[in-house]
């Protein structure tokens, strides 16, 4: 492994340590697409070895990330200590040939491979969500949080429906900035939008329901949950945190190119956090809320058409589902040849 600076210029980076913990080394450890990642090893107040996770990004954009994450990862923590490593503090790293750069410094699990029980994950994960305390201002985040190194729109609102509405409006326009508008999906959007959102995600707050805010995670692909090497127990890491409607986490798990897309998964959490009213639309809701990732992940890849083609199936099914066009619709015919 490559060491990155000597132990003085360390120290003098991450005045964030436990008081009287020592730098011994930092080196670089793990991967991550948007930011470099190591291993800091040091010893506390005791002379005991002590190990901690960092990751820093470099640009002044950086500093909105690492900020946003190590404020979700806080709350997050908070509410699930077992679920979620303790994050240590953030800031701007002292380097003086170095461009402007900022890190975020989280104690250290030692993990190994392999997908998380999805017993043990989906009951922590539901105990998370019944642990948090939703916020006055309702759902979204008090500051800018980021999808990866993706801006998302996480404006507080009161109201579930309308926040969704414009969560899925960002991620649709970073899709279309980043590959251009595609005529057949620009016409299904603007059908979600103006139809499906109103109805099937709607129908949560109708009849004297509501949907309570619950602090998520929001990025929990497989690549974010790692097994503990010592309990074989799941953690997560890397968030995208917002208040959102508890089912909204499990949206990321119905994409098709994420392992923990298994049906298990949704079903474990299920056992230990019931489904919305209507109950029987809950897997079509988990469908809907799957296409913010989709177009977040699509947005990544300029010529993303695998990602669009799925996005588009999935909500031209629901549109059919539950607010068809008429039938002999210029728009339901030439969808209906797709």
């Amino acid at each position: 492994m490559r060491r990155l600076h000597n132990k003085t210029q360390t120290e003098n980076q991450y005045q964030v340590l436990p008081k009287g913990t020592k730098c011994a080394s930092a080196h670089r450890y793990g991967v991550s697409a948007w930011a470099f990642t190591a291993k800091v090893d040091a010893l506390d107040v005791c002379n005991r070895p002590v190990t901690f996770f960092l990751k820093y990004v470099a640009g002044e954009l950086g500093g909105s990330q690492l900020k946003g994450e190590y404020t979700g990862m806080a709350e997050l923590h908070r509410a699930a200590p077992n679920l979620v490593p303790r994050p240590i503090g953030w800031g701007k790293l002292k380097m003086a040939a170095a461009p402007i750069s900022f890190f975020i410094l989280v104690e250290f699990k030692e993990f190994v491979s392999g997908l998380p029980d999805p017993v043990r994950l989906g009951a922590r994960l539901a105990d998370m969500h019944h642990k948090t305390e939703a916020p006055q201002a309702g759902f979204g985040f008090h500051i800018q949080t980021y999808d990866g190194a993706r801006i998302q729109d996480v404006t507080p609102q009161v109201k579930w429906t309308p926040f969704f509405s414009r969560l899925l409006a960002e991620a649709y326009r970073q899709d279309v900035e980043a590959n251009g508008i595609w005529p057949e999906l620009e016409v299904v959007y603007n059908r979600v939008q103006s139809h499906l959102i109103p109805r099937l995600i709607g129908a949560l707050e109708e009849d004297g329901r509501s949907v309570t805010p619950v602090l998520i995670h929001g990025d929990l692909w497989d690549g974010n949950v790692c097994n503990g090497a010592e309990t074989g127990d799941p953690w997560i890491f890397d968030c995208a945190t917002y208040y959102a409607h508890n089912e909204m986490e499990l949206g990321i798990w119905r994409a098709e190119r994420h392992k923990l897309k298994a049906e298990i998964y949704r079903r474990e959490y299920l056992r230990n956090y019931k489904a919305s009213e209507p109950k029987s639309e809950w897997d079509d809701r988990i469908l809907l809320y799957s296409a913010k990732t989709n177009f977040m992940f699509s947005a990544c890849f300029p010529g993303g058409a695998p990602s669009r083609k799925v996005v588009l199936n999935d909500l031209l099914y629901l549109i059919q589902k539950y607010t068809p066009w008429e039938e002999d619709s210029e728009v339901q015919s030439q969808l209906s040849q797709l």
